[in-house]
């Protein structure tokens, strides 16, 4: 039983050192080593450790936190495919000493507690360090110094093991990324530091995988975000990997349906280029991962479609090495050629209630749902317009992350959570509000038609109902906003984009390439901004409804 495959075989490594297939590989190493690896390892201060308790910042700290894991990968990697130069192994151990070091390897945002010592919690990041720790002490064997040897060991038992066999974790049973990471990184490291206890908590290890693809809805969507698949199905494909091996076979999550219904999600949320659905907290580009994509092309051959390479990734900024690794591992010379990738495509996500279209001149997609998904976001309505590789009409995605972001008190005065940054309707100057009860209902896909009344999403008594719809054509999208609205107020079609918009005339506003219209007799338009998080413009289009309006028609046009 061999859990890393031809990772272990030198004979492996001589091919990634030589082969054109791997160049992409050796030459992303070689600039992550002189962007990393060449100047000092710098302390973590406390200071900065101490700076998301006062000030809610989490960069500072964390951005020297990931240059030492980053340079962990580099550094390892460049030794497996290097062994004669010494200086990668010196500058290895010397990162895994001082990683050693730290205090605690959690971050900051995730410990427990900030005011006494407890430097043994396992958050998302302790447990992916106690892995890449585990895996790289495998890896390397003997050619690791006794004492590097020896500490891993050491922490490893006193950081990970004692804290998973002393304490129960909140995200055990939890639904989404979380458990993912945390029990896969666990559960993996545990494979190879210490197999002779996989008996006693495989049952747990079994028990969390459960919750978190109880997560998943039966269509695969990925309602945290392109980022958050990535990351949490990342760990969990890996996690199956090893555990189908350490099983030999007997324990095989490739063979559920759902598995491969989420297996697929990636694919889908390519709009326009590398735009993406940015839904939650996702992100308005995204790449895939490489090795990811190529693994699960090799179970699922026929229902996975491999981008261009040159949408691919194989590092990331906080220097996740079990991914990493598995760029080169994972890859397969074959998928390296692009499938054909069909010009048009339509998907209907029925129980996430997302909508997507695609065809030669734009992407499209738009969300029901409710204002309690993961990374959660209050948007139920939204939608999005993709075109010549980027977002016009946009979901922005995520804000930056502070404390403040995550703050139940705090996150929807942010402008990228609260539904005044998103392309949905402001009712009598109302917003949508958060909670499951603020939900679509009546959502369905019927003759070329999305709609769903999304009146439920607004904490108004006197709003009965809203139906938005969207149909489109191969130059245009059409949504029809229909209200049943026996308040007073005035009733304002937001419309969100990052670039200036332009009035053109009564009726026709214009943005980046595409041109909105509507019947100017029903409305009068303002054009607004407001600065993001990253103090880029976010654009308002606001078409307010004159009195007795209780319909309206808008097209945009590509």
């Amino acid at each position: 039983m061999e859990l890393l495959g031809k990772a272990m075989d030198p004979a492996f490594w001589q091919e990634v050192r030589e082969k054109e297939c791997y160049k992409f590989f050796r030459d992303e190493l070689a600039e992550l080593w002189a962007k990393n690896c060449e100047k000092p390892i710098e302390a973590l201060r406390y200071s900065e450790f101490r700076m998301f308790k006062f000030t809610g910042n989490r960069s500072v700290y964390e951005g020297q936190y990931f240059v030492r894991r980053r340079g962990l990968n580099t550094s390892a990697l460049l030794s497996l495919i290097y062994p004669e130069e010494e200086k990668y192994l010196v500058r290895l151990m010397d990162t895994i000493y001082a990683i050693c070091d730290e205090y605690t390897w959690c971050l900051p945002a995730h410990q427990t507690a900030l005011e006494i010592n407890n430097n043994a919690h396992l958050d998302l990041f302790a447990c992916e360090t106690g892995f890449a720790l585990a895996e790289i002490y495998t890896l390397l064997g003997d050619r690791l110094e006794p004492l590097i040897r020896d500490r891993i060991r050491v922490e490893y038992d006193r950081r990970i093991l004692d804290s998973w066999e002393n304490k129960k974790f909140g995200w055990e049973h939890g639904l989404a990324n979380w458990n993912a990471v945390c029990t896969g990184s666990v559960g993996c490291s545990m494979m190879l530091m210490h197999p002779e206890l996989m008996e006693k908590y495989k049952s747990r290890f079994d028990e969390n995988i459960e919750f978190y693809l109880k997560g998943f809805k039966d269509d695969g969507i990925c309602e945290e975000g392109v980022g958050y698949w990535h990351y949490g199905f990342g760990f969990f494909t890996v996690y199956a990997d090893m555990i189908r091996r350490f099983t030999d076979g007997q324990t095989d999550y490739f063979v559920r349906a759902k598995v491969k219904e989420v297996a697929t999600f990636i694919q889908k949320m390519f709009l326009s280029g590398k735009s993406s659905v940015s839904f939650s907290d996702g992100g308005r580009s995204c790449n895939y991962h490489l090795g990811l994509l190529h693994y699960l092309k090799n179970e699922y051959p026929d229902a996975i479609s491999i981008p261009h390479p040159k949408d691919s990734y194989n590092a990331d900024g906080c220097g996740r090495w079990c991914l990493h690794f598995r760029s080169a591992l994972w890859l397969k010379e074959e998928y390296l050629t692009p499938d054909a990738q069909t010009p048009e495509n339509t998907y209907f996500a029925q129980h996430s209630q997302w909508m997507i279209h695609k065809n030669a001149s734009y992407g499209f997609a738009a969300k029901a749902g409710t204002n309690a998904e993961p990374h959660n976001q209050n948007d139920v309505g939204s939608f999005i317009i993709a075109r010549a590789g980027r977002q016009v009409f946009t979901d922005m995605g995520a804000g930056a992350y502070t404390r403040q972001y995550f703050a139940a008190d705090t996150r929807y005065g942010i402008l990228q959570c609260s539904s005044r940054g998103h392309s949905v309707p402001i009712v009598n100057g109302t917003y949508q509000h958060e909670g499951r009860e603020y939900a679509a209902k009546d959502v369905k896909y019927e003759n070329g038609v999305f709609s769903s009344d999304i009146a439920g999403a607004y904490p108004i008594s006197e709003l009965k109902s809203l139906v938005r719809s969207f149909s489109w054509t191969d130059n245009s999208v059409i949504l029809k906003d229909s209200y049943d609205y026996e308040g007073e107020g005035d009733i304002v079609e937001r419309f969100v984009t990052l670039v200036e918009p332009k009035v053109e005339k009564d009726g026709v506003v214009t943005v980046d390439g595409v041109t909105l219209t509507y019947d100017a007799a029903k409305c009068s338009v303002t054009l607004g901004s407001e600065p993001m998080s990253s103090n880029a413009n976010a654009y308002f289009i606001d078409l307010k409804l004159n009195s007795g309006v209780d319909e309206i028609t808008v097209t945009f046009s590509v």
